[in-house]
């Protein structure tokens, strides 16, 4: 399954946990909360997103308003949030190339969860016409494999090789694991020790005690000052 990074501006906990309950229906979104201006600024330099909710008004010298023109991807998704209206704002953001959406607060559900389903259908439907297909290709000897992204479970680095691996092959290269790493990162991949990078989708179990994940036959171990994040990933969805 495909996952799609949701960078989530609100500096009011009751609108946050109003959005994060609607969010948390969709499995496809992974979503990333923060409250200030620096904090949004310094997450959309760490990788890239592809849907943005953003409140207007925030206590600080700078808006939504002026921060969602920060945002170059146009193919980005944005949702903006505020108690005024739509009218009041419309000049300042109306010539931003993305895609943008207003929502009045209080948040209305149905709505909020219309535009979300609208997002994951023209990404879908993108998909299926050929509009967006992500794959890489990779040299064994006399043959070059395309291998999609999502068909990739783990890759790990050793003696200056990179493996690649998908459930029914491996594929050996000398690209480094860098590289591989800036390239999926917005894949719901993730670096889980200084020689591994992981495809979060395909973890089956995480191994609490002796502190590794299994990814099909494989068994990698966290790095110290990653466990608790990937602990705490796990738990925090235990029922």
């Amino acid at each position: 399954m495909r996952h799609y990074n949701c960078l989530v501006l609100e500096d009011t906990l009751s609108d946050q946990l109003a959005i994060e309950m609607v969010l948390d229906q969709f499995t496809e979104i992974h979503s990333t909360y923060v409250n200030t201006p620096r904090g949004f600024l310094q997450e959309l330099s760490k990788q890239k997103y592809q849907i943005f909710i953003v409140d207007i008004m925030l206590q600080d010298r700078l808006t939504g308003i002026d921060l969602i023109h920060s945002i170059t991807d146009t193919s980005a998704w944005v949702i903006i949030s505020s108690s005024m209206d739509s009218k009041d704002y419309y000049e300042q953001y109306k010539s931003l190339k993305f895609n943008k959406f207003f929502i009045k607060k209080p948040i209305d559900e149905f709505i909020f969860k219309t535009n979300l389903e609208s997002f994951l259908f023209s990404r879908q439907e993108q998909k299926m016409t050929g509009a967006e297909e992500y794959y890489i290709m990779l040299k064994q000897g006399n043959y070059v494999y395309k291998v999609a992204y999502n068909e990739i479970i783990l890759i790990e680095t050793a003696d200056h090789a990179t493996t690649v691996y998908t459930e029914k092959s491996k594929y050996t290269t000398y690209t480094s694991l860098k590289t591989f790493e800036d390239l999926l990162k917005e894949f719901y991949f993730e670096k889980v020790n200084r020689n591994s990078l992981v495809n979060m989708t395909a973890v089956k179990r995480i191994n609490i005690k002796e502190n590794y994940l299994e990814i099909d036959k494989h068994q990698i171990q966290i790095s110290r000052s990653n466990r608790q994040s990937f602990i705490d990933r796990f738990i925090d969805r235990a029922v």
